[in-house]
């Protein structure tokens, strides 16, 4: 598993998925069921793949979450590690676990629509070219905005300063469509870090402080297996972050 990451990269298709990959592609590393793409390209793909998964249901908190049944496993053993010790872990909402295609568009398209009104009001993007974009398909769509980020500094995260891929995942690649990502409710709290990464959940998802990933493996087992720890800064935390350590992929 050293170098899957590496041999993934190396027979990537597009830009897209390249730049995909370097965002979410610690997922490949996991002891569960990895998705079987970088992207999946329809709701179809999804609900095939997601047919295949022996999946869990568990009522947490106020949301039922369901979960490959491996991570459901390690992440209620979590919970039960952190209520021994006067502490919770709960979702951060009803859509913490499993998603749908259909959500992640949802999702992708809310910041899509913000940021065109939010550079077409700056002049930066004409109507005629907002109305273009808007017809492409998700897939088609990711490969845009990206592009247009890369080479005209026009953004599309929350506060049109950063990659839109700080804000949301891209249609098809979020980690929550493997039922592998889970959202905390208590995420600021260094206990529920510490707690979550003793049962194999990790942050690998650069600016999404909330979400952490099954993978199944201690921490110390992380950089042995083609990740690297990066921090990143919020309300006065440090927080950490492991992502793919690619030597054939540029990661931003």
């Amino acid at each position: 598993m050293k170098n899957l990451l590496n041999k993934i990269a190396s027979t990537v298709a597009s830009k897209v998925e390249s730049r995909l990959l370097a965002e979410y592609g610690a997922i490949f590393l996991t002891r569960a069921t990895p998705p079987p793409s970088i992207i999946f390209r329809d709701s179809a793909e999804v609900e095939r793949f997601q047919a295949t998964l022996q999946t869990r249901v568990a009522l947490i908190g106020e949301h039922e979450i369901e979960l490959q049944a491996d991570a459901m496993e390690a992440l209620m053993a979590a919970a039960f590690e952190l209520r021994s010790q006067g502490a919770t872990l709960t979702p951060r909402a009803a859509d913490s676990g499993r998603r749908s295609y259909e959500d992640t568009v949802s999702l992708w398209n809310r910041n899509v629509e913000r940021g065109l009104e939010h550079w077409g009001e700056l002049g930066k993007i004409t109507p005629d070219r907002a109305e273009q974009i808007k017809r492409h398909s998700p897939v088609d769509q990711v490969a845009v905005i990206l592009e247009m980020e890369e080479a005209e500094q026009v953004y599309f995260g929350t506060f049109y300063d950063r990659s839109i891929l700080y804000s949301v995942a891209a249609p098809g690649a979020s980690q929550h469509l493997s039922m592998l990502a889970f959202d905390a409710a208590e995420f600021q709290y260094e206990i529920v870090e510490r707690t979550l990464a003793l049962f194999g959940w990790h942050r690998t998802v650069v600016y999404d402080f909330p979400h952490f990933t099954y993978l199944g493996h201690d921490e110390q087992s992380l950089p042995a297996l083609g990740l690297k720890q990066v921090s990143r800064d919020y309300n006065e935390r440090s927080y950490r972050f492991w992502i793919p350590a690619l030597t054939t992929t540029k990661i931003e």
